[in-house]
Parts: C-alpha cells; sequence; structure tokens
C-alpha cells in the first residue's frame, strides 16, 4: 500500500479495507473492528523466509474469536485471512462483503437501502 508524508505525518489512501469497515459499521454496527498490520511471512525460493507487515481488518462479534480479512489485489475480492473460512473469497462489492462479514460471525446486518 502506498503511503504519502505530509509535514512529518504518514498518511495513508483510503482503500479497499477502508470501503469495507465502512460498509460493516453501516450494515452490521455492532461487530467490532480494527485495521491493523500483521506480520505475514513468506518463503521464497533460495531467500528463505521473509516477514512483511500487511494490512488486515480485524473483525469479531460478542464473544466469538475474532477473524482476519484481507484485500487481494491479484484476485481484486476480499479473502477471508484467519478463521473457518480461511482463504476464502468474499465479493469484491464492500457492500455485498460486509454482510457476508456480519452474518459470517452471527452479527444482526441491515442490507444497504437499494440505489434508485
Amino acid at each position: 500500500m502506498m503511503t504519502t508524508e505530509l509535514s512529518g505525518l504518514q498518511v495513508e489512501p483510503f482503500g479497499p479495507l477502508d470501503e469495507l469497515y465502512a460498509a460493516v459499521r453501516r450494515c452490521a454496527p455492532q461487530v467490532a473492528m480494527t485495521r491493523a498490520r500483521v506480520s505475514e511471512e513468506y518463503g521464497i525460493p533460495k531467500l528463505g523466509t521473509v516477514g512483511v507487515l500487511e494490512l488486515r481488518l480485524h473483525v469479531s462479534y460478542r464473544g466469538r474469536q475474532a477473524r482476519r480479512i484481507r484485500w487481494d489485489g491479484e484476485a481484486d475480492a476480499y479473502v477471508w485471512a484467519s478463521g473457518p473460512d480461511y482463504g476464502r473469497q468474499l465479493p469484491a462489492d464492500p457492500e455485498q462483503a460486509a454482510l457476508r462479514v456480519g452474518r459470517a460471525l452471527g452479527a444482526p446486518v441491515s442490507p444497504a437501502p437499494s440505489k434508485g
């Protein structure tokens, strides 16, 4: 993710995980969420294991275990990065993905009003 520096502050542009965060706030406001960078390790031939900080959206509801979601830029879709659905894609549309996230966590959801 690209960052820019503005008067000594690092600012990240609004991205796909921010869109999902806002969509979950609208349709499942009781879901607890945080954006955080987590260490991901990758095996690279001839170099070994390399650690990289990747942005994830952490979501949870009530006593259920927190789960992570990431944006897969190659597939242009959200993907579960932990939990029982690990590796499964969510819809690329943030509103549709937010409904699926809320339902997967067992939170009450309200579909977004239709446009038109």
